[in-house]
Parts: structure tokens; C-alpha cells; sequence
């Protein structure tokens, strides 16, 4: 395992690490997430390491989102930057869905790391919070960390289970989960240390094996875990949509919270966008605000649903989000229609739309 890795790191000098997850990955609870998270932690025990290696660490990890807005973005936010070795880390923002959707989602992602570079490491990472372990405590399923090391185990891909270790930790010093973490979710600075420290002496036994004389591809069979993956799940800008009108909303250079360059914004019940798009999925990637409204989508020419752009986070302030309108379709060519309706949620403060992209599959 890691061969390819013990290759950069002794003979090619260089290694690019990329991280893949949530707000555990993005370190937003520790205090310097990027000195203090167990992400920066593991990249300077690398350089510490390998002093005479050249590493650069890809922080492409977004709170909030599992792996369904995971394979949506792989391309653009990971796959981009040329990773060698990924660390992926979903378990906790893939709970809570079914098992058959979580395999599908993480599969996609591990194929499309392969097929962009089938020369890279990826080791998958499980993470927990109090409220699994209870769930685990009554004789429940951990769905999202099997479905992940079921199809881990399938691509013959190392799992460190740094979520059991800081478990263990917190029923051996007393059972209080804010000995380290922060809101028995995200760790603080000493549950991050403790992540880190667990992978690392995980890679300290990866990394001693011997250096092959060259990297070696994977070679991907064409029966795959799942019996349908969502290998052209893509983020379209809005302004590069197939027959896109646009009507009223103003364009925002600004960037969506360094993931998008720009959006679109409109706060004027009846403004719209239409477009068309090839799949059986879509859905929207935008901003979620305290003064977000609701839209109303028509696909096909079908009645029209809504989807609010506010939900009770919205208040704490606001953020980079994604909500599906279609799923399931027929695959092939679909017409969308999203207009501003005039409803909002009673607690917003506006109607204001704020769309960067669509997320397609």
C-alpha cells in the first residue's frame, strides 16, 4: 500500500497532498485550522519527515457536505491541483444516508481520482462523534463508515479509523467527548493532535516498505462495487450552461467562498434562469444567507416545486450550500425553469437568490 507514495518521497523529492472532506478536514474548530488542525498537523509531520521532499498540502475540504457534493466537485476543487496522495474523509456528513447512495457517491469519487491520475494514494479516513457512538452503543449501524470501508476494502485501499481512536480515548479518561472535541462533533485542538498522531503512526508502517523501482499505475477493472456510479457528475457555471437565459439577475464577480469565481444574484420575485442539461440529476450550488428566499424549478414542463434557499442555519451567518431539484430522471436532455417566488421562509429578511453554479449528474 502506498507504493507510489514511497516512490515521491524518495526518489522523485516531491509529493502534493490533498485532503477531501468536511468541516473535521477543514479544521474549522481548532483554534489556527491551519496550524492546529490534524490536516496541518499531518503536512508538517510530512515535511518534518522529509525535510528534503518538496510538500505541498491541497486543502479541498468544504464544511457541511458529504460525498454526494464530493464527486460533484472532484474534479474541479481536487483533481485539479494534481494530488499524489488523498486522504479521504466523509463518514461523518455522509451519516444518516442510505447505504446503497453512500457506496455510489464514495465509489465515483475513488474512480475519478483513477481515471485522472491512476498513478495516486488514496487512504480513507472514519471519523465520529458522540451521537454515532451512542447510535453504536444501542447495537445500531454505522452506515456511512461501512459503506466507505466496504468499498474501500473493494479497491484494496488502507482505512484508519481515527474516530475509534478518539472514542477509545474519551471513555478511557472519563467519557466526556469535549475532552476533545469542542461540541462532541468537531475536534478541538487536542482531538486533532490525537487524529493526527493516529494516521501518522499508521504511515509510519506504509512508508517503510521498500521503494519500487517505479510508480505503478491502477489498474481499474471494469466490474465496480456499485451497479451505477455518476462518473460525469460535473459543477457547471451558471454562465456556461447550454441554452441559458437569464433574466434580471445580475452577475457577481466575487468568488463564493474561494470554491466558485463568481455567481449570479437577484432578490426580485420573478426573475429567472432556464437552461438545459444532459443526465438524470441537477441541483443548485449556491449561497445560503439569512436574507435567502425561495425558488420555484420546473423540469420538463412539469409543475412547478420549491426550494428555499434558507434553513435554520442561516441566522450564524452565511455560507457556500448545495439542494437538489431533480433526481432520477431519464437520462438525457432536460429543460429547467427556475424562477424568485414571492414566498420566503418567515424568518429570512429577503427573497435574495445567489446561484454560482449547477451541480449535474
Amino acid at each position: 500500500m502506498l507504493a507510489n507514495t514511497v516512490f515521491n518521497l524518495k526518489k522523485n523529492k516531491k509529493l502534493n497532498i490533498g485532503y477531501y472532506g468536511g468541516s473535521i478536514t477543514l479544521g474549522g474548530c481548532a483554534d489556527d485550522p491551519e496550524k492546529e488542525s490534524y490536516r496541518a498537523l499531518l503536512t508538517n509531520w510530512f515535511r518534518t519527515q522529509y525535510p528534503d521532499v518538496q510538500i505541498r498540502e491541497i486543502q479541498a475540504a468544504i464544511s457541511g457536505t458529504g460525498s454526494e457534493l464530493g464527486m460533484h466537485r472532484c474534479e474541479s476543487d481536487l483533481l485539479n491541483e494534481n494530488p499524489d496522495l488523498i486522504f479521504l474523509e466523509y463518514t461523518v456528513n455522509d451519516y444518516g444516508i442510505g447505504y446503497e447512495k453512500i457506496c455510489a457517491q464514495f465509489e465515483t469519487i475513488i474512480r475519478m481520482i483513477y481515471v485522472k491520475n491512476p498513478f495516486a494514494d488514496i487512504v480513507v479516513l472514519t471519523t465520529i462523534t458522540e451521537e454515532i457512538c451512542n447510535v453504536i452503543t444501542s447495537g445500531k449501524e454505522f452506515v456511512s463508515r461501512n459503506a466507505h470501508m466496504a468499498v474501500a476494502h473493494h479497491y484494496n485501499l488502507p482505512v484508519i479509523d481515527i474516530g475509534a481512536v478518539l472514542w477509545a480515548n474519551v471513555m478511557r479518561e472519563g467519557g466526556d467527548f469535549l475532552r476533545y472535541t469542542t461540541d462532541t462533533i468537531h475536534p478541538n485542538n487536542d482531538g486533532h493532535a490525537l487524529y493526527a498522531k493516529t494516521i501518522s503512526t499508521r504511515l509510519k508502517e506504509y512508508l517503510q516498505a521498500e521503494v519500487p523501482a517505479f510508480p505503478v499505475p491502477v489498474k481499474l477493472e471494469k466490474h465496480t462495487f456499485c451497479s451505477h456510479l455518476h462518473m460525469n457528475a460535473h459543477v457547471e457555471d451558471c454562465l456556461a450552461l447550454a441554452d441559458v437565459e437569464i433574466k434580471g439577475f445580475t452577475l457577481v464577480e466575487k468568488s463564493m467562498f474561494d470554491r466558485h469565481p463568481h455567481y449570479i444574484e437577484s432578490s426580485t420575485p420573478g426573475d429567472s434562469i432556464s437552461f438545459t442539461f444532459v443526465g438524470e440529476n441537477a441541483g443548485f450550488y449556491w449561497i445560503k444567507a439569512d436574507d435567502s428566499g425561495d425558488v420555484l424549478v420546473s423540469v420538463d414542463g412539469k409543475k412547478e416545486i420549491t426550494i428555499s434557499a434558507w434553513d435554520c442555519y442561516c441566522p450564524g451567518g452565511a455560507r457556500l450550500a448545495y439542494s437538489f431539484f431533480a433526481g432520477n430522471l431519464p437520462y438525457g436532455k432536460h429543460k429547467v425553469v427556475v424562477r424568485i417566488a414571492e414566498t420566503k421562509a418567515e424568518e429570512s429578511k429577503g427573497h435574495a437568490i445567489r446561484i454560482g453554479a449547477m451541480l449535474i449528474s
